[in-house]
């Protein structure tokens, strides 16, 4: 697009912002977090960011385009924009190509010393919004993602809101969706054969702003009761929640494919008994997909969560699958072809809890070449296969070993939960919370499953008893060994 005049308000530069507007790459010098009182679940996040080109290009243009305008009424936005600015630019271009072309072989591996982002920390230990996430809990990476996220499009909302002109359209609509008359509460759609269907957004409708037009997409919900219009509501996702643990889930494509599993549903609709089918599609997907394999789920046996360890394949390059879209939808897809995404980053969570653990990354760069791998201040560079190796498979008669050791340890888990407090009693003081709490007990009568699935989820011999006390260094190792990818993010290919 465009660019504004130094003196454009915030809210223009948040109202005019387009994701394909033509903004060049600007090759990043890479700078390690350092991780003060288990704040790699933050860092780690912030990482993904400023390594997410859209995101970048987004507060950069704000930065130039409001250099005199700088409120602390997005105190969020501003922080951002601090952190975006720690990072040297080593070079700039129009495409990827030419970066590539522009770059010296020692720029690939020139990194910035480590820092401290303590002004965004600070922003958000005083925000009510991250009340949960006080300094020195540990918490949970995807939940700060989206905590960060609707965060930062409050912020511009708000701003947009302030110094709005007019009312911004509802951003629902579409060619084939009219108002329907004397309906306030929905849409009447027409669909193929010209079906009509009650379609409704859910979720509170702000006006589109960057964070969405970034990360943003709609799933359809469809209800189907007999003798009645189908229902459809539109439900607003950034990042997209993904079932992991059925069986045949071996890869992100069954994950996709699995969000269109026919569910029956029984209740009072429409003043009688029915049994009603509820099946959920992709409605629209943004610039950069976000993808959350969910890990962790409820075990009533345990009386808490658990880790799901497998390793779920994921690629390099995404071709959207055409079962993910609604019937209309694929029609339309046959001719503009589905959509490709490029991987461009990965966190991967280590240990046995979500409450615990720890968090590293590996990043494309902006050539969309050179990848690196972070570990809270260490850096290294990293092929793309390494990265594809994340989500790659296990040896099946490990795993099945590895799942009948885990099952026996289930069955073993209230006994051994009366002797928890005990254990923590006699435990040695650990230099760092965090790996004490991933590493599990130190008592000689412990075996715990993540050792156990640390060496089937990668592949490797690590420790499977945590007996006797450990050096930090080797305890370190063992727990950075023990990974599987828990957040995803791709971005769009243009053709």
């Amino acid at each position: 697009g465009t660019p504004l005049p130094k003196s454009a308000s915030l809210a223009d530069a948040l109202r005019q912002y387009s994701v394909n507007s033509g903004a060049g790459l600007n090759f990043l010098e890479p700078r390690g977090l350092v991780n003060t009182g288990n704040m790699c679940y933050m860092n780690s996040i912030l990482q993904v960011l400023v390594f997410c080109v859209p995101f970048y290009n987004f507060l950069d243009q704000v930065r130039q385009r409001t250099v005199h305008s700088m409120k602390s009424d997005t105190p969020l936005i501003d922080a951002m924009i601090m952190f975006m600015r720690e990072f040297k630019v080593l070079a700039s271009a129009e495409s990827a190509d030419s970066l590539r072309s522009r770059l010296k072989q020692e720029k690939l591996e020139q990194y910035g010393d480590s820092i401290t982002p303590e002004y965004v920390y600070e922003v958000i230990r005083k925000l009510p919004r991250f009340a949960s996430m006080r300094r020195g809990h540990q918490q949970d990476a995807e939940e700060f993602l989206g905590f960060l996220l609707e965060g930062l499009h409050d912020e511009c909302v708000q701003v947009m809101q302030g110094q709005a002109e007019e009312p911004q359209a509802n951003g629902v609509s579409s060619p084939e969706t009219v108002l329907s008359p004397g309906s306030a509460d929905g849409w009447l759609e027409v669909g193929p054969k010209q079906k009509a269907a009650v379609t409704r957004t859910a979720g509170q409708q702000d006006a589109p702003s960057p964070i969405t037009k970034i990360f943003g997409g709609h799933l359809r919900s469809e209800l189907r009761v007999p003798g009645q219009k189908d229902s459809v509501t539109l439900e607003p996702y950034k990042p997209l929640q993904l079932d992991i643990g059925a069986q045949h889930v071996s890869n992100i494509v069954d994950a996709l494919k699995g969000l269109t599993n026919t569910e029956a549903l029984t209740g009072d609709f429409g003043g009688r008994g029915n049994t009603a089918k509820k099946q959920v599609f992709i409605d629209t997907l943004p610039p950069v997909l976000v993808l959350h394999l969910k890990r962790f789920e409820y075990n009533s046996s345990l009386n808490g969560t658990q880790k799901i360890w497998k390793k779920v394949g994921y690629p390099l390059e995404l071709q959207v699958p055409k079962e993910v879209f609604s019937p209309a939808r694929r029609a339309s897809l046959q001719i503009s072809g589905l959509p490709k995404y490029r991987l461009t980053s990965v966190v991967y969570h280590h240990g046995k809890s979500a409450a615990g653990g720890h968090y590293t990354v590996d990043v494309l760069r902006q050539d969309s070449r050179e990848w690196i791998r972070m570990d809270d201040t260490i850096i290294r560079r990293i092929r793309a296969e390494d990265v594809a190796e994340g989500g790659s498979e296990e040896d099946p008669k490990i795993l099945a070993k590895a799942l009948e050791q885990h099952k026996a340890d289930q069955d073993m888990q209230k006994q051994r939960n009366m002797y928890q407090g005990l254990d923590e009693a006699e435990k040695e003081p650990e230099e760092e919370k965090p790996w004490s709490e991933v590493n599990g007990n130190v008592g000689g009568y412990k075996k715990n499953w993540s050792g156990v699935a640390a060496s089937v989820t990668n592949g490797t011999a690590t420790p499977t008893s945590t007996t006797g006390k450990r050096t930090p260094t080797a305890k370190r190792e063992g727990v950075r060994d023990n990974k599987v990818a828990y957040i995803l993010l791709y971005e769009r290919i243009r053709d």
